[in-house]
């Protein structure tokens, strides 16, 4: 925003706007740097430990989607590796003095606590709720097959492959965010202009990833950006869960809570066992994430699960399916 405005003279802008844009831009790539050679770092030292790793989100976008000298905003690292080298990535991560005592078991903190790098080994979030795992349930090695390389700090590094990449983002801001909040949609907008043909891919992905996927074109479409409308209305479900349009609607037009995403997640589940075992999981959460790591949820982490509770409250009243959203 601020290169746009200072080349375009804009006459209407402030200096101490721009003075003010100057300091962000500067200071989002400083970190940008200082996450990049993070990273850079553990990569060489997994890589030559013979751990496969593969960036995700943040860095690998701002590397391959975004134009030179864009800089994305990003809050952390995150690498994605197989489940069988989860602990030797993590041991190594301590050896190089991170520490995941603070939030939870994926989250390695630096020493100095300037940033984490947040460990995946797979590409939905299974911490609390692992019926979420069904899907996408694919086997790490295909996913490395499909893999692409970028330069991280001046490194050899890889990325999800460009139809895993726009599956990937369609995924996390369906489940992860509940669509709530621009940035996925400038990440996924960014990642179909870069590859427009990738999206054709993901008529052999699993169902839910086809509906999450389907979710984000029709939300892009109500807000004037249909890049692929073709694949837009071949992916549209053959029917709807009671309530889903309308759920899909609150997320295009409004901003409401992002614990939405239990509503998309148990839509887009495959098979009537897996949906039981989610909402079991939701009303009866595992207390051992609640009471060891993520304390934050709660002043007091053995009550954490109220949090939960009180979320899911917020989910069926004004901030979800009815009313006005706050």
């Amino acid at each position: 925003m601020y290169a746009g405005l200072r080349s375009a003279a804009v006459i209407g802008v402030p200096p101490s706007v721009l003075d003010a844009l100057r300091r962000t831009t500067l200071a989002l790539g400083a970190r940008s740097t200082r996450l990049e050679q993070a990273a850079a770092a553990v990569i060489a030292a997994a890589s030559a430990d013979g751990i496969p790793v593969l960036v995700l989100k943040g860095l690998a976008l701002q590397k391959l989607a975004y134009p030179a000298g864009i800089v994305r905003a990003m809050d952390d690292v995150d690498l994605l590796v197989s489940p069988t080298d989860s602990l030797r990535l993590g041991r190594l991560l301590r050896d190089r003095g991170y520490r995941n005592d603070l939030r939870g078991e994926e989250d390695f903190f630096a020493p100095d606590l300037s940033h984490s790098i947040d460990l995946h080994t797979g590409l939905v979030n299974t911490t609390r709720l692992p019926a979420r795992g069904a899907l996408w349930a694919e086997p790490f090695q295909e996913i490395w097959r499909r893999r692409q390389p970028f330069a991280l700090g001046g490194a050899a590094a890889w990325a999800l492959g460009p139809a895993d990449t726009i599956q990937h983002l369609a995924v996390h801001a369906v489940h992860h965010h509940g669509m709530q909040g621009a940035s996925w949609m400038a990440d996924l907008l960014a990642a179909l202009q870069t590859w427009p043909d990738a999206v054709h891919a993901v008529h052999r992905a699993p169902v839910g990833v086809r509906r999450s996927v389907w979710y984000c074109l029709e939300v892009l479409a109500t807000n004037r950006h249909d890049p692929a409308p073709a694949v837009r209305a071949a992916l549209r479900p053959r029917w709807l869960l009671p309530g889903e349009r309308h759920i899909l609607s609150l997320a295009a037009k409004t901003e409401c809570s992002s614990h939405i995403r239990y509503a998309f997640t148990l839509a887009c589940l495959p098979g009537s066992s897996t949906k039981a075992a989610f909402l079991r999981q939701l009303l009866i959460p595992r207390g051992a994430p609640y009471s060891t790591g993520f304390a934050d949820a709660w002043s007091i982490p053995r009550h954490a699960w109220i949090a939960h509770w009180r979320n899911l409250a917020q989910l069926v009243t004004h901030q979800g399916f009815g009313g006005r959203p706050e």
